[in-house]
């Protein structure tokens, strides 16, 4: 299942190069059905960072072209710090064209060949990169990091890789998340961008 042409459109525009102005004063909560967030968690793709098993989840739905997720990524190593007991949840979701699909086909065949131990320095490094990040810029970070390009190539072409970020299209579609960033803090959800400070207040939120 792919996003149709409207929800692609408005990850486009919520994802510009300005500040959206949900992220000024941060994105309305919204609840959503346990059983999505457990959905959501039970993907293959999901990347777990953080605490092995924290009393608050954050899950992240991010593309390695949109700005405001590059704006999330740098914060993360702080929010990793600032909140022990979180535990963080990276997932792929290609939203902003074939370069972000090429991207993170690359990525996702990372996370299969060499483990979610591995993952966030990948994922920092593709944040860093300047202009448009593509499959073949993404194999080039991977080589970077001691990884094998040739068998990334060839896991991200695997029809596994296919079917994960089908599966993240299916969950982030049924969420109603129609722009990246978009989070899930318990079973609260955030479609847009949020400052660090932000995040820290949804995560006290969900403690209660």
């Amino acid at each position: 299942m792919i996003l149709s042409r409207r929800t692609l459109l408005a990850c486009l525009a919520a994802s510009g190069a300005g500040l959206p102005a949900a992220a000024q004063s941060g994105p309305e909560p919204q609840m959503v059905p346990v059983e999505l967030v457990e959905d959501a968690l039970a993907q293959p793709s999901a990347v777990r960072l953080g605490h092995r098993h924290g009393d608050v989840i954050m899950i992240e739905y991010f593309d390695y072209n949109c700005p405001w997720c590059r704006r999330s990524a740098a914060d993360l190593p702080e929010l990793l710090k600032a909140e022990p007991d979180l535990t963080y949840v990276l997932m792929n979701f290609a939203v902003l064209g074939v370069p972000s699909v090429t991207a993170t086909k690359a990525a996702l065949a990372y996370l299969q060949v060499y483990g979610p131990e591995r993952y966030l320095p990948l994922h920092l490094a593709l944040f860093r990169l300047k202009g448009a990040v593509d499959g073949e810029r993404a194999l080039k970070e991977i080589e970077r990091l001691g990884g094998d390009a040739k068998r990334i190539e060839d896991v991200g072409n695997t029809d596994r890789t296919t079917q994960w970020m089908k599966d993240s299209f299916k969950i982030g579609d049924s969420l109603g998340f129609t722009a990246t960033p978009s989070f899930l803090v318990g079973t609260e959800a955030y479609v847009g961008g949020m400052t660090l400070a932000q995040k820290r207040e949804a995560i006290a939120r969900a403690r209660g």
